[in-house]
């Protein structure tokens, strides 16, 4: 366990806000920069102790940290789906409709793989890459896609690669330099090039439910942004803001949920979008240099 500083601004001063207990028992502490109000886990584990908490039951025993059998055609059905939407929501077929014939995404984070083969089947040259073992291992032997277990800001071998999108889903939460992933990635954009990315988002609801907030995961989420936190950021790293979207109300679909809940949920979910106060945020940027629309 080791104290960092701030990962977006630098500062070593920090506000506690509360603890949180994993499936383990262990306590990690939340606290929130004074300086920029980035919310992070101090101290946080080593990337070595961290990556221990992906094994292959992460992504196959159903738990409030993990999925239930996360390689099953119906979880990948509704990641599919959830990226169809956030495309939507963002403009995407507006923007793509514009790029040559031959354009390249590389998914950081990409888990089994399922954004890889969705742009594959969209006639994208499409790659992947993730530290996990089993997810990479099932997205290469079992769908053939191109996906490699690899750390992205240990990849050096491809330096001079460029892509016309990037994306990081649900992923800047897990990583413990997000700043500097996200500088490198600004390398591998092509001139107008783009990145997506989704997190979950420090806002009302978060303040609100306070170490009861559904995506405290801890120590797997690392990083917490507010949505004028993660557009500060990427602003400052030279990316030029275009679309973002907020949704989710914390409201989970559940089988045996009432009638009244039912009810709730389906009132709530597009209220939150519509008043730009869900949890989860996806967020467009592009490259700023002359190029692409």
């Amino acid at each position: 366990m080791e104290r960092i500083p701030c990962n977006t601004c630098g500062s070593s001063e920090f506000k506690p806000l509360f603890s949180k207990s994993n499936h383990k028992k262990e306590i990690f502490q939340i606290v929130q920069c004074r300086r920029c109000s980035l919310v992070q886990v101090s101290p946080q584990p080593s990337p070595e102790e961290v990556a221990s908490y992906y094994s292959e039951e992460y992504f196959l025993k159903r738990s409030d940290r993990g999925y239930d059998n996360y390689f099953s055609d119906g979880v990948r059905n509704e990641i599919s789906r959830v990226f169809a939407l956030n495309l939507k929501d963002l403009d995407f077929e507006s923007w793509e409709k514009n790029l040559p014939s031959s354009k390249r995404s590389l998914d950081v984070g990409c888990a089994a793989g399922y954004f890889v083969d969705y742009m594959q089947q969209r006639g994208w040259d499409s790659y992947g890459m993730d530290i996990a073992e089993a997810p990479v291992k099932f997205a290469k032997e079992k769908l053939g896609l191109k996906v490699e277990q690899k750390d992205f800001l240990e990849w050096k071998e491809g330096e001079s690669e460029k892509f016309d999108l990037v994306t990081l889903w649900a992923s800047i939460e897990h990583l413990h330099k997000p700043k500097e992933t996200l500088e490198k990635i600004y390398t591998h954009l092509k001139p107008g090039g783009r990145i997506i990315l989704s997190t979950c988002r420090w806002g009302i609801l978060a303040k609100v439910q306070g170490p009861f907030w559904r995506y405290l995961n801890v120590p797997e989420h690392l990083y917490y942004y507010s949505l004028p936190g993660i557009i500060r950021l990427c602003e400052s790293l030279g990316f030029q803001r275009k679309k973002y979207v907020t949704y989710g109300s914390g409201l989970t679909a559940k089988k045996n949920a009432g009638i009244l809940y039912k009810i709730l949920k389906y009132f709530a979910d597009p209220a939150v979008k519509l008043l730009n106060q869900g949890d989860m945020m996806a967020l467009c940027f592009q490259k700023k240099e002359s190029g692409y629309n």
